[in-house]
Order: structure tokens, then C-alpha cells, then sequence
């Protein structure tokens, strides 16, 4: 192999791998999925859409239609949005944009793939903790890293954790000189509150967005940027490529976007049923649990790990096994599935 590529194949391949969730359960609780919303309801919207659709075409006069239609959904000025081939997309582009030999300040755990994605580019990460008892902060600790690095990412609501940021802590870090604040709401549908609104207060301030969770297009590689105009059109002009993401999948989204009740009612399910499983796992004297924005359930396995785990895969449950997390223990993170699915995992549970 030539010498120089072998040397930064090598160097590549040392980053840590993003683990992609593959369990082969009956009950798959592991990717964070959408599994409320009707799959065959969405099957019949790619049906009666996809008829539509001139595949000879560029589907330009799609984005335009799917960026009025973002624009209504979040209140916001269509020049601030970028839409991308999912959020993962979307990151790779920004940190394109910013480049190599550059600063990051995130707090851990969080969403790994963020922190592979800026060592693949070059960029130094620094993680700062957070507090176990409640996934709070440590403000002091965060503020110091930060105002030494030309990036924040803040997850929020946090994967694993689950547990959103408070609107005052983000604007602190705001307020800091010459520091891009990435702020992830993949799953701000499932939460009180977003940012989108403060975008053209703060022009570093870029917020990621996904069709991947509430809107269950996991498969249709969807999501987008909400930034401070002047940005946001390089982005989107300029850097971006042309048609990243295809006519169906933008079909999809904007037929969504038009009719939100199978959204919105599925959305209200998944808070309601996972209500009921953090009330019955925090009743499992072995297990401790964490108030969740998302539409997961980040568990601490306090003892018998082992005999849990045998006990999910006897009952057919996946879900994410994220090891022993710094600060934490032994933990899991297990997706807000249907009731019936909600069901056998907390039978699972109490089996031990």
C-alpha cells in the first residue's frame, strides 16, 4: 500500500468505533426507535407518496418544500436551516467547516459518535464528567475546559443519560468568547423545551435536529441545522452537496409535517409509558433509575449484571449495554418500546 495512506489508515484505525445497535431480539430496545408510531401506517405514506415522485428529476423543488414546511414547524426563518442525510451528516459537515487542530469540550457519557467523529478530524476532546447523582454539570469544571476550546457539544436530552439541559447553563456557556456551541435535540420532542427559537440571538449557537426519533424515519436518513443565518447559507450553498438526501425521504418528511397527529399522539404514548416503567424499575431494589426528557430509560445496575442480563435475552429483550460507565457502575439504556413490549421488559426485570 502507498506508504502515506497506509500511515493515516493505521492512525485511523485506532479511533474508537461507534457501536451500532444489531441485537437480534424479538423486542428490540436498543436504538432508541420509534416503535410506537403505526409501521404500517408509514408503510402506506411511502406507497401513496412514492407515485408521485419523477425519479429523473433532482428534487430540488423538494427542499424547497421541506424547508417552508421546517420553517412553520419550528417558528423559525428558513434561512437558518440546513438539511442533511441525518444528524450524523450534519456533524461531519460542521466539523469539516471547522477543521483540524481545533478544541472540544463535552461532558461523558454522551453521544460517542460525536467524540469519534472530531478524532477522526483532528480535534482534541476534552470530557468532563458528569455529577452521577443527578447527570448535572459540574459547572465549574465544564466552564473552565470551555473557555479554553473553540467547541462545546452538549447532548440535550443527553444519550444515555437522558436528562436535559437547564436553558440558563446553555446560555452561560453562550456567553463564552470564540466558542461554537453544538447543541444536539435529537430527542427534544420528547422533552418541555427547545432552543431553536434563540438561534438568531447567538450567532455560536448551531442546533441539530433529526426526523430519526419522534418522527420514526430512522431509515429514511433525515435531519437538519438550525444556525444563525450568514452560517447556515455557506453551509448550505457552499459547502453541503448538492442533493444529500433523496426525493422519498424527503416525501416522507414533508407529508409528516402536514398531518403531525400520528407524530404528536405517539409522542404522548412514549411519555406516558415511560412514566410507567421508571415507576415500576425504580421500585427494583437492585436497579436505580434518573428522571428522563427522551424516549429511553438510563438504568444503573446496582448488582446481579449478569443474572439481568440472562434474564432480558430469556424474555427476547435487546437493549443498549453501555459497560461500566465512569462514575456510574454497570448500566443500561432501554428504549421506551409499546406497551406490550414495556410489559415483558419489567417482567424481565422482576424475575430476578
Amino acid at each position: 500500500m502507498i506508504d502515506w495512506l497506509s500511515e493515516r489508515i493505521n492512525k485511523i484505525s485506532k479511533i474508537e468505533r461507534y457501536s451500532k445497535p444489531g441485537q437480534k431480539a424479538l423486542f428490540k430496545l436498543d436504538a432508541n426507535e420509534n416503535l410506537i408510531l403505526d409501521s404500517d401506517f408509514l408503510s402506506q405514506l411511502v406507497i401513496d407518496k412514492a407515485k408521485n415522485i419523477d425519479l429523473r428529476k433532482y428534487p430540488q423543488e423538494l427542499y424547497d418544500k421541506l424547508y417552508k414546511k421546517l420553517s412553520v414547524y419550528l417558528k423559525v426563518n428558513e434561512k437558518t436551516l440546513v438539511i442533511g442525510n441525518g444528524s450524523d451528516q450534519i456533524i461531519e459537515l460542521l466539523l469539516s467547516v471547522i477543521g483540524e487542530g481545533k478544541r472540544a469540550t463535552l461532558f461523558t457519557p454522551t453521544f460517542s459518535y460525536f467524540i469519534s467523529r472530531c478524532q477522526l478530524r483532528g480535534i482534541s476532546v476534552a470530557k468532563i464528567p458528569l455529577c452521577p447523582n443527578d447527570n448535572t454539570i459540574r459547572k465549574r469544571s465544564f466552564l473552565k475546559s470551555a473557555e479554553k476550546s473553540n467547541i462545546v457539544y452538549l447532548c440535550s436530552p443527553n444519550n444515555p443519560t437522558g436528562n436535559q439541559i437547564e436553558r440558563s447553563t446553555v446560555q452561560e456557556i453562550l456567553k463564552l468568547k470564540n466558542v461554537l456551541v453544538i447543541l444536539d435535540e435529537a430527542y427534544v420532542e420528547f422533552a418541555n423545551s427547545s432552543m431553536t427559537n434563540f438561534v438568531e440571538d447567538y450567532d455560536n449557537l448551531a442546533i441539530l435536529r433529526t426526523f430519526s426519533k419522534a418522527f420514526g424515519l430512522a431509515g429514511c436518513r433525515l435531519g437538519y441545522l438550525v444556525m444563525n443565518k450568514r452560517i447556515a447559507q455557506v453551509l448550505r450553498d457552499t459547502v453541503q452537496s448538492p442533493y444529500p438526501v433523496n426525493s422519498l425521504s424527503l416525501v416522507i418528511a414533508i407529508a409528516l409535517l402536514s398531518n403531525l397527529k400520528p407524530v404528536l399522539e405517539s409522542v404522548r404514548v412514549i411519555k406516558e409509558e415511560r412514566q410507567r416503567l421508571l415507576e415500576n424499575i425504580s421500585k427494583i431494589d437492585y436497579l436505580s433509575t434518573y428522571p428522563s426528557e427522551a424516549n429511553f430509560i438510563f438504568v444503573r445496575v446496582k448488582e446481579r449484571h449478569k443474572r439481568l442480563l440472562n434474564a432480558l435475552e430469556k424474555h427476547k429483550v435487546g437493549v443498549k449495554v453501555l459497560g461500566n460507565l465512569l462514575g456510574y457502575g454497570q448500566c443500561l439504556r432501554i428504549t421506551v418500546g409499546t406497551p406490550k413490549m414495556n410489559d415483558t421488559t419489567i417482567r424481565a426485570l422482576k424475575m430476578i
